[in-house]
């Protein structure tokens, strides 16, 4: 369905009313339910259970929320005692935008979560160590993610709308900037130390630089215990500059 079918579901449909001991099909004034669309079946009467294949089928519809819902239905009157729901044909990735519709967990609001993710700030690091070089002299640098926050890999806890949600950030890339102008990326590469590190940079000149280290993160994100699912949001954040003194080497003839 698309989203202007989902949001104009008709107030009346033929639906199984309990008369008495008897349940029989009539037409008449219906509420509508969105669940996942997963192997567990989910049930408007049970917990909502997520999965992979529910999220993975709106991906690249435009304007989705999801997860991939299937629709159920049921008679709104006599709501004593509680009428059976139906399972329609129906199937959305717009679950909200269901007639009267609950507030329902979506991407849409674990990537708003994901974004505000207090994350590491990648700090640079250099050997020769102690951020001092010589002019001309390869040194090898490397990002740095042991500070404060949550870095590549590392798992935060929420909770919204009463499900137990995991995000974990993911390294989309590394920019480093080595602060004469020039800098190396974005690459996926953390650096390293010498002498297997792939992140290279001389310096030509003496004189004092700042050299930082730009991180793009990506995110992942599972639902109730489920598996992590990449989320579609990023989120650009700069360490802080370190300074580096480069110095000159000059020959002196000993006797």
């Amino acid at each position: 369905m698309t989203e202007t079918e989902t949001k104009n579901l008709p107030p009346k449909a033929k639906v199984p009313v309990r008369s008495g001991d008897k349940i029989v099909e009539k037409v008449a004034s219906v509420e509508y339910a969105a669940m996942p669309s997963c192997p567990a079946n989910n049930d408007p009467d049970g917990d909502e259970v997520w999965c992979d294949s529910s999220q993975n089928a709106c991906k690249g519809v435009k304007n989705a929320e999801g997860p991939l819902s299937r629709i159920f239905m049921r008679a709104t009157k006599p709501k004593t005692p509680p009428q059976p729901w139906k399972l329609t044909k129906m199937l959305t990735c717009w679950p909200t935008e269901i007639p009267g519709g609950k507030p329902k967990l979506t991407v849409a609001m674990i990537n708003s979560e994901f974004v505000k993710t207090p994350f590491a700030r990648p700090q640079v690091k250099m050997e020769p160590v102690g951020n001092r070089t010589l002019a001309n002299l390869p040194n090898f640098f490397m990002a740095d993610f042991s500070g404060k926050g949550y870095g590549p890999g590392e798992v935060r806890d929420l909770t919204l709308l009463g499900h137990s949600v995991r995000v974990r950030p993911t390294l989309k890339s590394n920019t480093f900037h080595f602060g004469d102008g020039s800098s190396l990326g974005p690459t996926e590469s953390r650096g390293g130390g010498y002498p297997d590190g792939d992140i290279k940079h001389a310096y030509l000149k003496r004189g004092t630089v700042s050299a930082s280290v730009t991180t793009v993160y990506g995110g992942q994100f599972a639902v109730d215990g489920g598996e992590f699912t990449d989320l579609p949001g990023t989120a650009t954040i700069t360490g802080p500059a370190q300074p580096i003194q480069v110095l000159e080497a000059k020959g002196r003839l000993v006797r």
